[in-house]
């Protein structure tokens, strides 16, 4: 059945209209970045989105989803709280072109690199968006190991090239979610690489695992391969320390079973889960709070 007139005309108007002109304005933000030595990028791009975030409709959703996590928080807190996720959403925009500079002139800090320095068999490094979550494949890259790494296709076609960007950047295989990010995973590990994935969004096809006290549709593929190929799972915590410096903290192996049923898998997504909220719990303000991470109704 096709769809009704007035979603067709709506939803060409988003395509001839709305999505060269978000193009526009981004290649504008990124062109302009590129151009600004990384600090003055950074510093610049925060105070921008620190301005502008806030009068968005995702300010809206960001209050709502820290509420619905952290209800003991006054306004003011929630308030601060979301200024700084912003400024951190807008340096990370701004560090976007400069993303191998932060790593080749010193800017982020490795801890843990010999937990996975002498890892054979490849496997997985786990984070969240936090921080500048582009810099998580780098905490492999740092140790000469191959990476991989999953990704949302853009919706809109004009940004596309960002993403191709993106894959020249680390030098790695990017694999589109959905059944192609599941082959890419097993064909990941064949190859004895480090599969990098941001964990904490909403996966509709997921397990409902606690996240914040609240069920939450999570991904568990990489738990099930991990423990099928028996091949290990690491997080990488990364934190803005100062502006553009960052510390990236590589874990030991996770504990993980020695099957994939059910019970077992929902132990250890849950696990995983109760350390991303501990993260975030350290650093509210470096998590982007506006990502749909529980049901619709929040």
């Amino acid at each position: 059945m096709s769809d009704p007139l007035p979603k067709v005309i709506l939803r060409l108007i988003r395509q001839i209209i709305f999505w060269p002109l978000e193009a526009l304005l981004v290649f504008i933000l990124f062109g302009t970045a590129r151009i600004l030595p990384v600090a003055i990028a950074s510093a610049c791009m925060g105070l921008v989105m620190s301005l502008l975030g806030p009068l968005t409709p995702w300010h809206k959703r960001a209050r709502r989803n820290l509420v619905y996590a952290m209800p003991h928080l006054s306004y003011a807190e929630q308030s601060r709280i979301l200024r700084g996720m912003w400024m951190n959403l807008g340096r990370v925009i701004g560090e976007y072109p400069h993303i191998n500079k932060l790593v080749d002139k010193g800017y982020v800090e490795f801890i843990g690199q010999e937990h996975i320095r002498d890892v054979e068999t490849g496997g997985f490094l786990i984070s969240a968006h936090m921080s500048n979550w582009e810099l998580g494949p780098f905490a492999a890259r740092s140790v000469g190991k191959k990476v991989a790494a999953i990704y949302r296709p853009l919706n809109n076609p004009f940004l596309a090239g960002l993403l191709a960007r993106r894959q020249r950047t680390f030098g790695g295989e990017m694999f589109p979610k959905g059944r192609e990010a599941a082959l890419g995973m097993i064909s990941a590990i064949r190859k004895k690489q480090f599969m990098c994935l941001l964990i904490d969004q909403k996966l509709r096809e997921g397990m409902a695992v606690p996240f914040f006290g609240h069920p939450a549709n999570t991904p568990i593929g990489h738990i099930k391969v991990a423990i099928k190929k028996k091949v290990p799972i690491f997080y990488v915590q990364m934190v803005r320390i100062s502006g553009c410096h960052f510390r990236l903290a590589i874990s030991p192996a996770i504990n993980l079973p020695d099957h994939d049923d059910d019970a077992n898998v929902l132990d250890a997504a849950t696990a995983i889960n109760k350390t991303i909220e501990d993260w975030i719990i350290q650093h509210p303000e470096q998590w982007f709070w506006p990502h749909r991470r529980w049901t619709k109704d929040v």
